[in-house]
């Protein structure tokens, strides 16, 4: 019996991470083509919609996951009541922006990004699959959770790769890629709320406006978190288009989406199954649950990164010779400094749930604002100085501030339990 349930275990695993390879794949393979057989320049053209595609989702969403997700893992059978209080709250997010989204398309026209509608619904579709995605996780559903988010993020990428590599002379541009990837945000939403426990007593579920209330408190701290989080994570990108041209951001996008494989590999193989024991053990007040969780994030990150960089020294050569770029070549190490970057950012993870499960929001945003300064202040310096290197060595040191602090934060709150 026991191995019945360690073999399903490990073949859910296997599956989960299938369907999140084969989305990051379709994307990786994407920025890959897009340089190959249309332009770096097309290729950071691209970078900064789907940039502002994602900024636009968090700014909107204003992380009010972080309250409802937090209940969902805490509490149980309550499911549709934290699904449909969230949409409400969703809903007014929603009506801002729309005049933002019209503002912003009507009077800044750097990029040809098609129809207004396009993109508000994609952002409205891509933002509710998102939240869907999130909760499929905390509800222990990874499976499910990762087979929304290859149909949402995955498909559409897939279809272009396609094309691109076997229709010979095929094209596309910005608002074509958008529609396309418009219609699997919608249809991973249907699907998503489809299958969602209980969905058929949403009618009969109350509204609580004072649940909501709260849940906008605690999403106010974690949302400004999450923009600090997230100017450490894309400012660069902009700074680099700003001091230094498109094709210097595509080949620096081009690194950063290789290195950020890493990221979802190591989110989705252990970080998604293991941090709701996290917030558990905290909430029980178990140390050693909480503990074994922590190293398990910790040694598991250690080991991926270190098996990634050194099979790196022999894909990214073949990669490289492959999109047959030669300005990419001398750029190389920039892949090996971002990927330092990411494993701080991946190891602060298991002190960022436990300060979730204390619900001390505030000092998540205290590390993210310290680190946010920092990079901010570093880009601006360095990124004159040395170009995409010098956004490469300031991500590095961003993340290493905000995986230090969290780190002081996360022991503290612990020590209480001695």
């Amino acid at each position: 019996m026991g191995n019945a349930l360690l073999n399903k275990d490990l073949y859910n695993k296997l599956l989960t991470v299938s369907c999140r390879l084969l989305g990051l794949g379709s994307r990786f393979l994407l920025t890959f083509l897009l340089t190959k057989e249309i332009s770096l320049e097309f290729q950071g053209e691209y970078t900064l919609v789907s940039t502002s595609v994602a900024l636009m989702i968090i700014l909107f969403g204003f992380d009010f996951y972080v309250y409802a997700n937090r209940l969902l893992i805490k509490q149980k059978n309550r499911d549709v009541f934290f699904f449909k209080n969230s949409l409400v709250f969703y809903s007014f997010s929603y009506l801002l922006l729309f005049p933002f989204i019209w503002f912003t398309t009507k009077n800044f026209d750097v990029i040809d990004v098609g129809s207004f509608w396009t993109l508000y619904f994609l952002i409205v579709f891509e933002h509710l699959g998102q939240e869907l995605f999130r909760s499929y996780i905390a509800m222990r559903k990874p499976l499910f959770a990762n087979l929304l988010l290859l149909l949402r993020t995955g498909s559409w990428a897939g279809i272009i790769v396609f094309a691109l590599f076997f229709i010979q002379g095929f094209q596309i541009s910005i608002p074509e890629i958008l529609r396309l990837w418009l219609f699997f945000a919608i249809s991973t939403c249907v699907l998503g709320i489809s299958f969602y426990p209980n969905i058929k007593s949403f009618v009969q579920e109350k509204i609580d406006f004072k649940w909501i209330r709260k849940g906008i408190g605690v999403g106010l701290t974690m949302f400004m978190s999450t923009i600090c989080l997230k100017v450490i994570e894309y400012s660069d990108r902009y700074l680099i288009a700003f001091f230094l041209d498109k094709t210097e951001l595509g080949i620096y996008a081009l690194y950063f989406q290789l290195a950020n494989l890493i990221n979802v590999i190591i989110f989705t193989m252990y970080i998604s199954f293991i941090y709701p024991d996290i917030i558990q053990g905290v909430h029980e007040k178990s140390r050693d649950i909480t503990l074994k969780a922590m190293k398990n994030i910790q040694k598991k990150t250690f080991f991926i990164i270190l098996l990634y960089a050194i099979s790196s020294i022999v894909l990214i050569p073949v990669f490289l010779k492959y999109i047959g770029r030669s300005e990419l070549y001398p750029n190389i190490p920039i892949f090996y400094i971002l990927l330092t970057a990411f494993l701080f950012l991946n190891l602060n993870f298991s002190y960022h749930f436990v300060i979730v499960g204390f619900e001390k929001e505030t000092l998540i945003f205290k590390a993210t604002f310290l680190a946010c300064v920092f990079n901010i202040l570093l880009n601006t310096l360095l990124i004159p100085l040395f170009g995409i290197y010098g956004a490469a060595f300031a991500l590095l040191a961003g993340n290493f501030v905000l995986f230090l602090v969290k780190r002081k934060y996360g022991k503290n709150l612990m020590d209480q339990w001695r």
